[in-house]
């Protein structure tokens, strides 16, 4: 088995990279097709309005989603573009997944726990406090 594999901070590396990758795309292609698919900008535009936004920022929405997934991807800026995705998702977590979460107590916290948003908003965290690690533009710079 390679060295790299099995070190410790590689593994770290490994993980963070792992981590940028699936989160900064999900976001990036979601981003892509809100300003690109009008049937996927309309549904977005519901949503916020649902959610007492103006429709008008959609636009501003997708294209913070696309440019933070970006840049997570790329591990550049990777705290800023975090954190914009983070204000994004915790936004998407407080106006959608906790008013439709269903049952009371600790029915509902299971509800808010197993959604999306939370475990994307984990990501995000880990980003904030770790950084991009070794395998990002961050790391060379």
């Amino acid at each position: 088995m390679p060295a790299w594999l099995i070190s410790l901070p590689a593994l770290a590396d490994l993980a963070l990279l792992l981590l940028r990758l699936v989160i900064g795309l999900m976001f990036a292609l979601s981003g892509w097709f809100k300003l690109t698919d009008p049937d996927r900008r309309e549904k977005m535009a519901g949503s916020l309005s649902e959610a007492g936004v103006p429709k008008a920022l959609t636009p501003v929405f997708s294209a913070a989603e696309l440019v933070g997934g970006v840049l997570v991807v790329l591990g550049l800026l990777t705290v800023p573009g975090a954190l914009m995705l983070l204000v994004i998702t915790l936004g998407a977590l407080v106006t959608t997944a906790i008013p439709k979460a269903e049952g009371e107590g600790v029915h509902k916290l299971e509800y808010v726990l197993y959604a999306p948003e939370t475990l994307l908003a984990a990501g995000m965290l880990v980003l904030l406090a770790v950084g991009a690690g070794e395998w990002s533009l961050d790391g060379v710079f």
